[in-house]
């Protein structure tokens, strides 16, 4: 993209400059790398690509990141229960992330950080840890969030989490 094209969303609209920041498809593509390895640690195979559009949902709105436990041991559905209020509105996050989403897969794809294995999407290579005070202290906590949010996947599958997360039938 040349410095003056102007990006643009899935339908062709003009995107603010606010959300190419905070969008940045590096960055996002980082965050699906970091969920899809804590997937793999355990169970050897990757992210489910439906449960991927919930990574971005679950790590980029600030009071969702912060409520996410620092314990592995927190199911998804024990913070869905006691996070009620944030769970029931991660839908209309995930709806506005969708395009974002896809970028960062192709992104991660493209750039060798991501494959697909059947409908799984794998992280090629383990990521950096992140090391304190020498990361700003948001990357670090959105890092970690990736990484809680990958290893929900291990024992939900994505049907249940998309209806603990409200967007069930």
């Amino acid at each position: 993209m040349q410095q003056s094209e102007t990006p643009v969303d899935g339908g062709g609209r003009a995107r603010a400059p606010e959300a190419v920041a905070l969008f940045n498809e590096a960055f996002t593509s980082e965050l699906l790398v970091n969920a899809a390895w804590a997937k793999e640690q355990d169970s050897d195979t990757g992210l489910s690509w439906p449960a991927c559009f919930l990574i971005l949902p679950l790590v980029l709105h600030p009071p969702t990141r912060e409520s996410l436990p620092r314990s592995p041991s927190v199911t998804l559905t024990a913070w869905a229960v006691r996070n009620a209020e944030l769970s029931q509105s991660i839908g209309a996050r995930v709806a506005t992330t969708v395009d974002q989403t896809k970028r960062a897969l192709r992104f991660g794809m493209r750039s060798g950080r991501l494959a697909l294995s059947g409908t799984d999407v794998m992280a090629i290579a383990r990521p950096r840890n992140p090391i304190r005070n020498e990361w700003p202290e948001e990357l670090t906590n959105a890092v970690r969030a990736a990484r809680v949010s990958g290893r929900w996947f291990r024992a939900t599958d994505v049907y249940t989490a998309f209806n603990l997360l409200g967007m069930g039938n």
